[in-house]
């Protein structure tokens, strides 16, 4: 099924983080009332698995062309202005994702010395997902605006 789509590496690492997380949340849910004793780190990896997954699916998500958009008000636009329209929400994802990476960066390094409870993992370890899942929205948005102003200045000539 996976060889079918095209794009094996992400339905891989999407299911690798899928699995991971249910079977650390069975585990506990085994452990607590089965065998009366608690996992303490199950809760932590099971959060930073979840904001990973977050991150790292938005490139694929952009580059899939499968974003949530609310077209309600550009399908109202003209044809031609829709185009226009189409590329500035391009521009402006890009530039709220630049802002994203940038403080994604800050925050990575602020809390460096914060520690996790449990485990004692440095929270950079949740933080350092943003702009590690913002470098392949940036390429894949780049792309896309690419293409389209190519498109643009082809069809005005």
């Amino acid at each position: 099924m996976v060889a079918k789509t095209g794009s094996g590496l992400k339905e891989y690492f999407a299911l690798v983080l899928v699995m991971g997380s249910f079977l650390i949340l069975i585990s506990e849910v085994v452990f607590r009332y089965l065998l009366e004793s608690s996992l303490e780190w199950t809760d932590e990896i099971s959060r930073i698995l979840l904001v990973w997954m977050t991150f790292a699916g938005m490139g694929f998500v952009i580059r899939d062309k499968k974003e949530i958009v609310c077209e309600a008000f550009g399908q109202k636009l003209p044809k031609r202005v829709q185009r226009y329209w189409s590329l500035g929400v391009d521009i402006l994802v890009a530039t709220f994702t630049l802002f994203l990476f940038t403080y994604g960066i800050r925050m990575t390094l602020f809390s460096w010395d914060i520690k996790t409870e449990s485990m004692e993992f440095p929270f950079s370890y949740f933080y350092v997902s943003i702009p590690v899942g913002c470098l392949p929205i940036l390429y894949f948005l780049g792309k896309r605006i690419k293409g389209n102003v190519s498109r643009k200045e082809g069809k005005e000539m």
